[in-house]
């Protein structure tokens, strides 16, 4: 089932503000199997992937570029065969463009591999492409060696340096802890509220997105003024997803949403563990109070791991998952014990909330 990574900077508090404590979190039926855990939103276009840890693009780093005969009249007299093998490649190519923002080329391509064959994917990527070519069409940017910076000229030129400044802070923070440094330049789409809402479909007190299957982070701006904090909270939460993409992309959802509220500073509510922490691997309730606790457990049992046994048994963790086992093998590895049944025993240590 489609995942959102979602940051919930400000999600916490409006819940809070709304009455939405811990206590009247009620556990679900604990015979739910963690199979039919969902994510805490719909799916939105552009910003989902089949499930944590598929790599947009993966195919596509290793299928043949199109050569010319592909830019021939799809309707040529081309066997079968080679229209299939035509599709597949336009397809790849189409994906590869859209996660390096190059929208116009892969939107080319989009029309191009549905002219020889339909294709779901593809029709709800052009619908997607569209949209983000209408918004984006007037865009400025500006890059670094690690990230791009997409923003709307008139109404962030001031707010794209005080933007790159907090991603370089991350990326040497968060890389620093984790010991980890993605190698490719990571796409950062600022947005007004309005063009955030139509590309994302998100709701109001979503503070940014990172799309697993795309790889960029999008962040609707409102402005500098009185906003470093908040923005600095969002930018390295969704950085956070990125490199935890990049580095461990099959972690289990509370590990990695633990890990982007651990390194964005945002401070847990003590729950307990209303959920079982086995049930968060996948995704999370869609009830706003029984999400507000499945993103504070996540945090108190990340914030427990590493003031209890340390950062590096955390990075361990993260690299034995990066190397393909499992989530029991790789706790056992970093930790001495599975992780079923260290969360049979966990009790989330109190906090000053």
């Amino acid at each position: 089932m489609p995942l959102l990574l979602a940051a919930i900077a400000g999600f916490t508090f409006w819940l809070l503000r709304r009455g939405a404590t811990p206590e009247a979190v009620a556990p679900p039926d604990v015979k739910t199997p963690p199979s039919s855990a969902t994510s805490l939103l719909q799916p939105l276009p552009g910003v989902t992937a089949e499930k944590v840890g598929q790599d947009f693009d993966a195919a596509s780093t290793s299928s043949p570029v199109p050569d010319e005969s592909m830019r021939s009249d799809p309707g040529a007299s081309a066997s079968p065969e080679m229209a299939t093998d035509d599709f597949a490649a336009r397809k790849a190519l189409a994906l590869s463009l859209y996660r390096r923002n190059e929208l116009e080329a892969a939107l080319e391509q989009v029309q191009a591999a549905l002219s020889l064959q339909l294709d779901d994917e593809l029709l709800e990527l052009r619908e997607k492409l569209e949209k983000e070519v209408r918004v984006q069409r007037n865009y400025d940017n500006a890059r670094t060696a690690n990230f791009v910076v997409l923003f709307d000229g008139y109404e962030h030129k001031e707010m794209r340096v005080a933007v790159l400044d907090i991603l370089k802070d991350a990326y040497a923070e968060v890389g620093k802890e984790l010991d980890h440094f993605p190698a490719r330049p990571i796409s950062v789409i600022l947005y007004t509220a309005r063009d955030f809402s139509e590309i994302t479909n998100a709701p109001v007190w979503a503070g940014g997105l990172f799309g697993q299957n795309d790889g960029k982070i999008r962040v609707p701006v409102q402005g500098a003024a009185g906003q470093e904090q908040l923005l600095r909270q969002v930018l390295y939460h969704e950085y956070t997803h990125a490199l935890l993409h990049d580095l461990a992309p099959g972690s289990p959802l509370w590990l990695q949403e633990g890990l982007a509220q651990y390194f964005s500073g945002e401070r847990g509510v003590s729950v307990g563990q209303v959920i079982p922490l086995s049930f968060l691997g996948a995704g999370f309730p869609r009830e706003p109070r029984a999400a507000l606790a499945a993103y504070m457990e996540s945090l108190q049992a990340v914030t427990d791991l590493v003031e209890e046994h340390g950062m590096p048994r955390l990075r361990q963790l993260l690299n034995e998952l990066s190397g393909g086992s499992g989530l029991e093998a790789a706790f056992t590895a970093a930790y001495g014990q599975p992780f079923s049944r260290w969360a049979e025993n966990w009790r989330p240590v109190r906090r000053e909330e």
